[in-house]
């Protein structure tokens, strides 16, 4: 899958200084879980990696220090598995659409208004060959701070 960090507010807010990111292989810290990314759920907390494609991620606790949040999940191919690869752009903006208007929902105030921002994880054309059909939106702290807590209802 990759990572998009969007730039839905005027900025572009990312961990490394690039504008996607991702990973094939990440370090476990203390306190986490390396997970593939198609077994995210609402409600997963995750270290966001620091590289375009990702294969696994870290779960951790809401209680421990973390990046993001998964706030939905979505399919995207309603038509099945055999569907020809959309290509990014028309992924990204499914992810976007889908995102955007689920985050008030599970953050419980309006996206313009938050001070969370949100960003989402779609399938690459690999993963697409693969299988995956859905998008992961993640919700996270601006700039380089942390989440010591689940942004449900938090109205933040």
């Amino acid at each position: 899958m990759t990572i998009v960090f969007a730039n839905l507010r005027g900025r572009t807010a990312h961990a490394t200084g690039a504008g996607a990111f991702a990973v094939s292989a990440v370090a476990l810290i203390a306190g986490c879980s390396n997970s593939s990314v198609l077994d995210l759920k609402v409600g997963d907390c995750i270290q966001l990696p620091n590289t375009e494609t990702a294969v696994t991620i870290d779960r951790t606790s809401c209680s421990e220090e973390h990046r993001g949040e998964v706030s939905a999940v979505v399919k995207t191919n309603p038509n099945g598995a055999d569907d020809a690869f959309p290509g990014a752009s028309k992924l990204n903006s499914q992810a976007e659409e889908a995102c955007v208007s689920s985050f008030t929902d599970y953050v419980g105030s309006n996206y313009v208004t938050s001070s969370l921002d949100v960003s989402w994880l779609v399938p690459t054309e690999q993963s697409w060959k693969d299988g995956d059909r859905h998008i992961a939106c993640v919700v996270y702290a601006q700039g380089d701070q942390k989440l010591t807590q689940s942004v449900k209802d938090s109205n933040l």
